[in-house]
């Protein structure tokens, strides 16, 4: 028995090598201690520093942080340590890898699961966890810094092995991986691949009702669905206390809700409506054609910025225009070009390329996979497309849009492509399951490996050939160049060469990636074809497939994430080095005022977090009453918004030198203060618009709403000139005043109005919280002398704590039961086989 079992596990554990390594070897700066320079990780180092500060020096949970748009809770962003025990989980299915080995590595083990849960010969697990883990997509997103997103798409394999496990008949075993695995996706909580993941399952869950309707095995599929649906309500409880909160939060938000103006808008229905706006959330929308990224990567153009050698044709047209050749070869290997001629008006970081191996396996899926589990994963995938294809398939995105639950919630269509990667890689390994198993014969299988081939070969050929003759090569990025290339080159005749030249390189281009996934078609169909004709065994024919697969992904990964990607942590740290400006800023002893950096884009930049707290900042899921704030009054300067904000300081580029310099502001409002008079506006618009010539120091616009708060037309007594309201200590769930004026007075705050969580307390008496000026605080305070407390305690987040903690030990405990079983089950079953 204990043979039978060494036997059996040995395999996996040569398999969780094989990943270890390709992983490692393909990142292999790690070893040298080497980290990823990923953009949006130091916005996120930017968002994450005040509440991580706040959390090493009082190890209290930070729940609000002031270092982002003026405030907001920082429960989206960080709180220190949770309670949840799927955070060790989480560590351990990685085996402590650094980063980014732990991902790649995850989303390996993850397909190599479901391929052992669909039969696939060895060999062809392999492959399809390389293929999937290897996509260019999962690559870039690691590049960028998109950790959360790669990690959930690591996983949907994981989650579909449990349901199709508990489908087959494994009750118990299917019910603890689907429970584990879930728990594990919600956990890493990227919304969107949640939101597609579900999407996968419920095609899935429809594939298989169908499925048992024809075979007559109904009463096995719901009690199936009955415990996959408690699987996964076991596994959604543990990510309580991420969700719970953040739902709340979204309710206030840009994706959850929608502003109350009206202003400039002339379809108020769709204003009206939940989620965000539809041209917003419809950017980056994959092209219908640039869906050929998928089996040649060049399509097109690859990314909005990479460079060009001295063989490209602008090297040849800016010498051939009197460039001295030595001085273009240096600028060559400096500048970026955006070769990328897509759909994607705002560029892209690179295509989604699965691999033409597996596009041709795919097509050879289509001809002789006829399993049931084809017709779900071929919808799965058309699904899959249409979404990411956005506003370029609109008549039926926008109808989505709008009806289909939860879509508006999103943006950047093209990352549905997540599905299809997946599917196809699924479909292609069952392609090759079919030439291995045997129950086809070889004269089928050797005329449908040549339809195959011609399909996929001649769609490579037709499009390599022909379209790098006759596409257009024009990018929405040639106009920013034009103005470039004028300026450079002596004038706009010069100019219009180089965009010819730039158009020569992108069809160049083209032609080079189709030869090239022609090749690798070629190679895998010689394989299979030798292997059908008796002149190469299944293993050699297997092993030839595995490395062209890997040896074609990672021949494009490279562009993307490749050893220049890595950097010491002390070179990634000099970019979150404090400027002249933000020293000079620091020297402040006041313990609390704002900053607004107009030295870059302050609100898609979050590195200014890092030092101070922020006007702007960075964040998809904005407050939307701070949203309309800077739509309407601070992109257009307005020094009374501003000033009632608490921007104490503006840093501006230097007129001689540009380098950023800090600007004293005198005006601001400061922390608080009393006003001597109050606008009523009968709707938001009105109390909008008033902000446009409000002086904020004085007055505050209310709308009417809040006059059962107030009272009704009230307006605070007179103010004497020595009332005053005082921050005398500041914190991020909480903040203490004292005030004191001879008469009751409207106190503003120069704080967010949140009310998911902040409460007021005038000497230890709860108030009410107004809001005034559209975005702030405000009290009415009784005349005399106060302590006045604002404490962010929002109820929700501890409730969910609370969920998370009990739940999660609950699950884990399961999933051990639930594993136990299944050694024991399969430890008796040896022993009758034995007998």
């Amino acid at each position: 028995m204990k043979q039978n079992w060494l036997k059996a596990i040995l395999p996996h554990l040569a398999a969780i090598g094989i990943f270890i390594l390709l992983a490692t070897v393909y990142c292999s700066p790690v070893l040298e201690g080497k980290i990823v320079n990923q953009s949006d990780m130091m916005n996120v180092n930017g968002m994450a520093k005040e509440a991580r500060d706040f959390y090493e020096t009082t190890g209290e949970t930070p729940l609000w942080t002031n270092s982002m748009f003026s405030g907001m809770p920082s429960y989206v962003i960080y709180t220190g340590p949770g309670k949840n025990a799927i955070t060790f989980v989480n560590k351990m299915v990685t085996l402590g890898l650094p980063s980014p080995v732990n991902m790649l590595f995850l989303a390996m083990i993850s397909m190599y699961l479901l391929a052992c849960i669909l039969d696939f010969k060895y060999w062809i697990r392999i492959l399809g966890a390389i293929a999937f883990a290897f996509c260019s997509y999962n690559v870039i997103l690691i590049d960028v810094g998109h950790i959360t997103k790669m990690y959930d798409i690591a996983l949907m394999p994981a989650v579909l092995a449990g349901i199709i496990l508990t489908y087959r008949g494994r009750l118990i075993g299917g019910f603890g991986l689907t429970a584990i695995a879930t728990a594990l996706l919600i956990y890493n909580n990227h919304l969107q691949m949640i939101y597609y993941t579900l999407i996968m399952i419920l095609i899935l869950v429809v594939g298989a009702f169908i499925h048992a309707f024809k075979t007559q095995t109904l009463p096995l599929f719901f009690k199936a669905s009955v415990l996959l649906a408690v699987a996964g309500i076991l596994g959604i409880l543990p990510a309580a206390d991420n969700l719970l909160p953040v739902k709340e939060y979204t309710d206030y938000t840009m994706r959850g809700s929608k502003s109350e103006l009206t202003l400039g808008k002339e379809d108020a229905k769709e204003n009206k409506s939940t989620g965000l706006d539809k041209d917003y959330a419809f950017e980056w929308s994959y092209g219908v054609s640039e869906s050929f990224t998928f089996m040649i990567p060049g399509f097109a153009g690859n990314s909005s910025g990479q460079k060009l050698g001295t063989g490209s044709h602008v090297y040849e047209q800016m010498v051939s225009l009197g460039a001295p050749p030595q001085q273009v070869e240096q600028f060559m290997e400096q500048m970026k070009f955006p070769l990328y001629y897509g759909a994607q008006e705002r560029g892209t970081s690179g295509p989604v390329y699965v691999g033409a191996i597996i596009c041709f396996l795919f097509v050879l899926s289509l001809l002789v996979v006829n399993s049931w589990h084809k017709w779900w994963l071929l919808t799965v995938t058309i699904a899959g497309f249409i979404l990411a294809w956005g506003k370029n398939f609109g008549f039926i995105n926008d109808f989505l849009f709008y009806h289909l639950p939860l879509y508006n919630k999103f943006r950047a269509p093209a990352q549905a492509l997540v599905l299809p990667s997946l599917t196809f890689v699924i479909l292609a390994c069952w392609a090759l399951q079919e030439v291995a198993n045997g129950k086809h014969s070889k004269e089928v299988l050797l005329r449908k490996l040549k339809q195959a081939l011609y399909i996929s070969g001649g769609i490579v050929a037709v499009i390599g050939i022909l379209g790098s003759m006759f596409l257009n090569f024009s990018s929405h990025s040639d106009a920013t160049m034009t103005q470039y290339f004028a300026q450079m080159m002596g004038g706009e005749e010069n100019a219009k060469l180089m965009i010819r030249a730039l158009e020569k390189d992108r069809s160049s281009l083209l032609l080079k990636d189709s030869i090239r996934s022609l090749v690798f078609i070629l190679i895998a169909a010689g394989a299979i074809w030798a292997y059908l004709k008796d002149k190469l065994a299944w293993q050699p024919a297997a092993l030839i497939l595995v490395a062209a697969v890997a040896i074609d992904l990672v021949q494009v990964d490279r562009n993307y994430l490749g050893k220049d990607s890595f950097v010491d942590e002390s070179t990634l740290m000099a970019q979150l080095q404090p400027s002249n400006a933000d020293l000079q800023i620091k020297q402040d002893p006041d313990p609390y005022y704002r900053v607004f950096n107009l030295t870059t884009s302050p609100f898609d930049d979050a590195i200014p977090s890092y030092f101070h707290k922020n006007i702007g900042g960075y964040s998809p899921a904005k407050l939307w009453i701070y949203q309309d704030l800077i739509t309407h009054q601070i992109s257009k300067n307005n020094m009374g918004v501003l000033n009632m904000l608490n921007a104490k300081y503006f840093i501006v580029p230097d007129q001689k030198t540009g380098q950023p310099v800090a600007q004293r502001n005198p005006d601001n409002n400061g922390n608080a203060w009393f006003v001597k008079g109050i606008v009523w506006a009968p709707d938001a618009n009105t109390e909008m618009k008033t902000l446009d010539y409000l002086h904020t120091k004085d007055s505050a616009v209310v709308d009417k709403r809040f006059a059962k708060e107030l009272g009704a037309n009230y307006q605070p007594t007179a103010t004497d000139s020595n009332a005053v309201i005082k921050l005398t200590k500041y914190g991020l769930n909480s903040l203490e005043y004292t005030s004191s004026n001879s008469q009751e007075g409207l106190g503003v705050f120069s704080e967010i109005y949140y009310p998911a969580g902040w409460n007021a307390y005038i000497d230890g008496k709860k108030t009410d919280i107004v809001r005034v000026d559209y975005a702030l605080r405000a009290l009415k305070i009784p005349a005399g002398q106060h302590k006045i407390d604002l404490k962010f305690e929002p109820t929700t987040f501890y409730k969910a704590q609370k969920i998370s903690s009990i739940t999660s030990i609950v699950l884990v405990l399961v999933v051990i039961g639930t594993f136990v079983w299944e050694i024991i089950g399969a430890g008796k079953k040896e022993e009758k086989a034995a007998a």
